[in-house]
């Protein structure tokens, strides 16, 4: 469903994907026999490719807002599988095992546990995507950001691929894009109107920039 994708923004932000960076099948197959649910596809998906990625885990040292919960850590509470945590907060997300979408299911978030689920996005395999892309941005050296309506988008669509497409995105709050050859991964969030690009050099942002006409300011 997304492992090639994660494969691939992976390749293009830390210069290759291993085996050794996702779980082995044995292992996310340990985890549902310990729950009694088989996880979602997008789940994992998410957990073969990048289970054991520092930076996608969200454990890397780097500021990451997001925490995946490793196979080891998966819980369910009050009906809900929770699979991913805010670093600094204690806001959780989850899907739910009986929701109709399965195996690409809604997710859903509250501010703590305890507190009432909301409806977060659409599709777990966008929130993941896009939980990826805000990973690996804030894990690469070079890093800029913008404001920018939704809009203005069309500055950035010509010289940034989707990761997957646009319609894979659809429902949720972020977009990620890559620049393959450049080695740039980007991140918009509708909320906020910001555009956050991570390079792992500094000329490829600047090329960006030049490109783009954006008003990039470093981080």
């Amino acid at each position: 469903m997304i492992k090639e994708l994660l494969q691939d923004l992976m390749a293009t932000a830390f210069g290759a994907w291993t085996p050794q960076d996702g779980c082995a099948g044995d292992e996310i197959t340990a985890a549902e026999d310990r729950l009694g649910i088989s996880l979602p596809d997008a789940l994992r998906d998410y957990y073969a490719a990048a289970g054991r990625h520092p930076e996608l885990m969200g454990t890397g040292g780097h500021e990451h807002t997001f925490r995946l919960s490793a196979l080891r850590d998966l819980s369910l509470e009050d009906g809900h599988l929770v699979f991913c945590v805010e670093n600094q907060w204690p806001a959780q997300w989850s899907v739910r095992p009986d929701d109709v979408g399965w195996p690409d299911p809604r997710v859903h978030g509250r501010a703590a546990p305890g507190k009432k689920w909301y409806s977060e996005a659409r599709r777990l395999s966008a929130f993941l995507i896009n939980v990826a892309g805000r990973q690996a941005v804030g894990a690469l050296p070079c890093q800029a950001t913008c404001q920018l309506r939704e809009g203005q988008l069309q500055a950035v669509e010509p010289l940034l691929d989707y990761v997957g497409s646009r319609e894979l995105h659809r429902g949720g709050h972020w977009l990620s894009f890559v620049d393959r050859s450049s080695r740039i991964v980007a991140h918009y969030s509708y909320n906020t109107s910001t555009l956050r690009i991570g390079a792992v050099s500094p000329s490829a942002l600047e090329s960006l920039r030049e490109r783009s006409g954006l008003p990039l300011k470093p981080v």
